[in-house]
């Protein structure tokens, strides 16, 4: 770790990425769901790149034709057949995607995303949700779940999110309490004609996987629908993870525009934004902006064809990640409860909130109830001591624990005895 901090600021390339490693770990391998460091040391990875492998680390069958794609040219800077290959296998399997444009990162996607809507709408307002993550560019990136811990804030605070922004660029971005109805509809009725769009991950994956409360996607489609903005849902994570087309397809509510990652690619930076084709219409007539040199290169939606046409061709995929994410869920409540320690865990199909409390949670759907009853130093030293016993995640205790194909249960339960282990040692 310290040579790379001589070459590399912080031994890192990613500021959420520097908070994730109290002690230091340097991986040399990744197979499946399991890591290997520099130090000959392996460990279960319930983290999992931040989530893009459903299928684990090293899935030959999304990186041999990525490989091979490299062989044939992968950036040529033109259209290319796989362009339409893997236009046509996101339409198919998204409800509300019939045209797409594709992005390198889930931060520029949202980017693009929200200059669309600004530009369709003829508006500038974009209303967030407290502790939604959509990015690091300038307009958006508002302080997460930092901000729960600002004595006297509340969720309509919109706070800069890092040093250095211009403290003008969230001007015309709003934010509201995740799951509160009642603050939604006051705020259309006052704002709503100068709103854009509304974006929102429609499960609060970033802190706590919150899922939506029962009506609450409705209501915003109703809302912004009524109030001619546009309904953005952030699939960044969700995307063909909690279902095989997202979270769309799993509350059956369908926006306006998607936003889509990780998942979709199987590891390999790429990302996509789309919608119906009048939502769509400025760009495909080249009357919006959206740029980027390696946007849809060859190699990544190589990665993207592969990773999709494996997802169609599993007709029993999902129904397999909810019985992983189910065995974990009983798994490790049955190990805190042996242990006799507070913890609260959520789950979304394969996606998993486990936060080590030192208060009982008084409202579960309540981002500020968990928030003030989470343990994060004791949740650290859990990771830590966890980290030890071969297994690691975020020490963050509001962060997700990403899952996947290779986490059989053979795995899990040894993932939980480690983390058994863990607990007798704090």
């Amino acid at each position: 770790m310290d040579s790379i901090r001589s070459v590399v600021a912080g031994g890192v390339s990613s500021s959420l990425r520097a908070a994730a490693i109290p002690v230091p770990l340097v991986v040399r391998s990744a197979q499946g769901c399991f890591l290997r460091d520099v130090e000959g040391s392996e460990l279960i990875d319930c983290n999992m790149g931040y989530g893009p492998h459903i299928f684990g680390y090293a899935d030959q069958d999304v990186l041999g034709p990525v490989a091979d794609q490299f062989a044939q040219g992968h950036m040529t800077g033109l259209p290319h057949e796989l362009d339409f290959e893997a236009g046509r296998l996101i339409a198919d399997l998204v409800p509300g995607v019939e045209m797409v444009r594709f992005a390198n990162s889930g931060t520029e996607a949202v980017a693009s995303t929200l200059r669309l809507a600004r530009a369709t709408t003829g508006r500038t307002l974009v209303v967030t949700f407290e502790a939604h993550y959509h990015g690091w560019s300038e307009t958006v990136l508002r302080a997460g779940k930092s901000a729960l811990a600002i004595a006297g804030s509340t969720p309509s605070d919109v706070v800069p999110g890092a040093p250095g922004m211009i403290p003008e660029a969230l001007a015309h971005t709003a934010q509201l309490p995740w799951n509160d109805a009642d603050a939604v509809r006051s705020f259309f009725t006052r704002e709503g004609d100068r709103v854009a769009a509304v974006i929102l991950e429609p499960v609060l994956v970033n802190a706590g996987v919150i899922p939506p409360a029962p009506g609450f996607l409705e209501l915003l489609r109703e809302l912004t629908r009524a109030n001619g903005a546009m309904l953005v849902f952030d699939e960044v994570i969700t995307g063909f993870r909690v279902a095989r087309g997202g979270a769309q397809e799993l509350y059956g509510v369908e926006p306006d525009l998607t936003v889509l990652s990780k998942a979709m690619g199987g590891g390999v930076p790429v990302a996509a934004f789309g919608g119906r084709a009048h939502a769509m219409r400025m760009l495909a007539r080249n009357d919006a902006y959206h740029a980027g040199v390696y946007a849809g290169n060859h190699a990544a939606l190589r990665a993207v064809v592969a990773t999709l046409t494996k997802i169609s061709s599993l007709p029993e995929l999902y129904d397999e990640l909810e019985a992983v994410g189910a065995y974990a869920q009983d798994s490790l409540n049955e190990v805190f409860a042996t242990e006799k320690r507070k913890v609260h865990i959520t789950r979304v199909g394969s996606l998993l909130s486990v936060s080590l409390l030192k208060s009982p949670v008084e409202d579960p759907g309540d981002l500020r109830s968990l928030a003030a009853a989470v343990d994060p130093s004791g949740h650290r030293k859990l990771q830590m001591l966890a980290q030890k016993e071969g297994l690691y995640f975020h020490p963050h205790a509001m962060e997700p624990w990403f899952l996947s194909m290779s986490h059989t249960r053979d795995v899990i339960d040894k993932a939980t005895s480690a983390l058994r282990r863990a607990l007798a040692g704090l």
